[in-house]
């Protein structure tokens, strides 16, 4: 069992149980998810994601946990929260993000990205690196 979810007393995960009643509620969704509820928010206010509201309650739906679960993958990646809208905007809401060609090529820009990043940063550090060597002598 994914040490994120907690079973009940059927067996399911919490989250499983209240979306079989159609939605969750963001603490529900919350702990299927393993995220704080201030995370959840944070990505409706950037508009990677938008549940309906009711009254002063918002609800999720399946496709909800899937979006939000492909925003945290991204995140875990490193991808830049602009260039994960230009990513979702690709997808339907169902659709995994790394079953998806498109977005598949988006994530290896953004390694040859993290490539160009880490070869400047090895060249600072060198610098760096001789210039106390430098200092210290």
């Amino acid at each position: 069992m994914d040490n994120h979810k907690q079973e009940n007393d059927t067996g399911q995960a919490d989250g499983e149980d209240a979306l079989q009643n159609g939605f969750l509620f963001i603490g529900e969704l919350a702990k299927l998810t393993g995220t704080d509820p201030k995370t959840i928010r944070f990505y409706e206010r950037a508009e990677l994601l938008s549940p309906p509201r009711h009254g002063r309650f918002r609800t999720y739906l399946t496709s909800d946990v899937r979006r939000l679960t492909n925003v945290l993958t991204l995140r875990r990646l490193g991808v830049p929260i602009a260039q994960i809208r230009d990513i979702l905007a690709l997808l339907s809401p169902d659709e995994d993000v790394l079953a998806s060609d498109k977005a598949i090529s988006l994530l290896r820009q953004h390694l040859d990205t993290l490539r160009n990043r880490q070869s400047e940063l090895s060249q600072q550090i060198e610098k760096t690196s001789s210039a106390l060597r430098g200092l210290v002598a």
